[in-house]
């Protein structure tokens, strides 16, 4: 082999080099933009769940149901382009759950908070002065309602509902109810208090002892291992996807005649159904 040929050989070599980095550097950047696309989607899950606490401060719980339904939507959203791009990952996994802790976890239970200030609570100033200013100049004088932090029970018992969602693979099925749908019965609720049809029963809905029992039946319900259908259809047990149909052709009308409050019904709804589902499987 004279030179010639040599240094063609190496130049062929050389170029082949170059086209295979190439290809390899642009599969390295199609696989981060494909894992880039359902953390993208988490985050804004988690935006929405951020401008969500800033509308329940306000008490506009139009905006905050909206929101909240966006978030959710998104949640279902990340996990689906996750699985259709194959971009599943661990930080995935984590970033996911600590947006649903803000959406789904924080934003009811600040709702659930303002629920309870609204049912006239008796508010009770505390004065830090006498303890704090030989130390600190300054004018802390708190006014709470003691009653009204049980509410934030919610964003704990969500908290280990989703702990305990990353350590368990769910398939058609969960264990407890999901904290989106939890989030959903109490965002809805003060609009559904506020339904033509459920006007007369507004004080009996909004009331200390209505708020605490949700308030610790949601925490219960999120985290004992009460069987609960997810949406996905099943091709290997067709009884249940009778239910999950059932679910979705009975909320429709419970959405038109209520509106956006009809959600809570379509939570208890849920949870109805699944009763009937566990005991239908017993028999």
């Amino acid at each position: 082999m004279n030179n010639l040929e040599v240094y063609s050989l190496l130049k062929f070599n050389r170029f082949n080099n170059l086209i295979l980095q190439f290809f390899y550097k642009l599969s390295a950047i199609t696989i981060m933009i494909k894992s880039l696309i359902p953390n993208f989607i988490t985050l804004l899950n988690l935006v929405c769940g951020c401008f969500s606490i800033a509308f329940a401060f306000q008490f506009q719980f139009d905006a905050v149901l909206i929101l909240v339904l966006l978030g959710v939507f998104l949640d279902y959203l990340d996990g689906l382009m996750a699985r259709l791009l194959n971009a599943e990952s661990n930080f995935g996994k984590q970033l996911d759950s600590l947006s649903d802790i803000i959406t789904s976890g924080v934003v009811p239970g600040i709702v659930v908070y303002q629920l309870f200030k609204l049912s006239g609570n008796k508010v009770i100033d505390f004065d830090l002065n006498a303890y704090l200013s030989p130390i600190l100049d300054l004018d802390l004088v708190f006014s709470i309602s003691p009653i009204a932090f049980i509410a934030f029970l919610i964003t704990v018992g969500s908290a280990a509902r989703l702990a305990k969602f990353n350590t368990i693979d769910y398939t058609d099925e969960f264990e407890g109810l999901p904290t989106p749908a939890n989030a959903l019965f109490f965002v809805s609720l003060p609009i559904l208090m506020d339904h033509i049809y459920l006007v007369d029963s507004k004080q009996y809905l909004l009331n200390n002892t209505t708020l605490v029992i949700l308030t610790i039946s949601s925490v219960i319900l999120m985290n004992v291992p009460f069987r609960l259908f997810s949406f996905r259809l099943s091709f290997r047990k067709y009884d249940y996807n009778i239910f999950k149909i059932l679910m979705i052709v009975l909320s429709i009308p419970i959405i038109l005649i209520f509106g956006l409050g009809g959600f809570s019904l379509v939570i208890i709804l849920y949870l109805f159904l699944n009763v009937i589902r566990n005991l239908w499987s017993l028999i």
